[in-house]
């Protein structure tokens, strides 16, 4: 049975992935492997929905050593979202201690069939989240002998802390690869506004020659005037585009 310590232990880590831990797949192997090792079982996975398929995936699962070929497996499974265990917890939003699945007839058996594992007991929580549930966690045959009455309680709680820590780490890879987009069409628009403000000035400077007008007049010409305006914004342009103008915030000062 795992005691209060190991579980507060547990959701203290979980709780301070939230704000330090921005990578997906490092929070899902994290989140997994480390509720698999306080439920000492063989497997532990996240099984999230796809809201536009309605089906489960296995985003990174933790799997003891004698499994571990079964984790690549899963990471190509799929199944709807409405079948199993899993469908059931997720359409009652309600967790389940399972210690014999064979005697349950909510039993999926396609997963096993998928990855040559063989499940006997479950737990299994909703992932609650402030847009809905987002999936269910499971735990894969986990010592019976060891749980407690209220197990499954924490791993409810567990699954909360998770499913927050996860939607935070989504956001954050969206917003991210939204950056990302904007800075290539800052680059693009920069460089094509360079070479326009380039040849702008090289076109007033010809013009210029050509007619024989005083050097001195070449900077009040409107063309070397929109050239020189073109060029500043395409710097400018350019500088957001790599970062030049970000603050960072100062570093803290060293404890000793």
């Amino acid at each position: 049975m795992t005691t209060v310590g190991e579980r507060l232990h547990l959701l203290y880590e979980i709780n301070r992935r939230l704000t330090t831990l921005t990578d997906l797949d490092a929070l899902v192997r994290f989140a997994t492997q480390r509720t698999r090792e306080l439920f000492n079982a063989e497997g532990c996975a996240l099984l999230l929905l796809d809201r536009e398929t309605r089906e489960f995936y296995f985003p990174v699962a933790s799997q003891s050593e004698a499994h571990h070929q079964s984790q690549q497996r899963l990471a190509e499974t799929r199944f709807p979202a409405d079948r199993g265990i899993a469908g059931w917890v997720l359409g009652h939003d309600e967790a389940v201690r399972i210690d014999d699945v064979s005697k349950d007839p909510r039993f999926y058996q396609g997963v096993d069939q998928e990855t040559h594992m063989t499940t006997r007991a479950l737990l299994c929580a909703p992932l609650h989240s402030q847009s809905g549930n987002i999936g269910v966690i499971e735990v894969v045959n986990p010592a019976l002998d060891e749980l407690g009455a209220d197990d499954l309680e924490f791993l409810g709680a567990l699954a909360d802390d998770i499913a927050v820590a996860y939607e935070k780490a989504a956001l954050h890879e969206q917003l991210r690869g939204e950056v990302v987009g904007l800075r290539q069409v800052c680059r693009i628009v920069g460089l094509g506004l360079l070479v326009i403000g380039i040849l702008f000035m090289i076109g007033a400077a010809v013009g210029h020659l050509a007619m024989a007008l005083p050097l001195s007049e070449l900077p009040t010409r409107p063309g070397t005037l929109s050239g020189l305006v073109s060029v500043l914004v395409g710097l400018f342009m350019v500088g957001v585009a790599r970062g030049w103008f970000e603050t960072r915030a100062p570093a803290a000062p060293a404890r000793r």
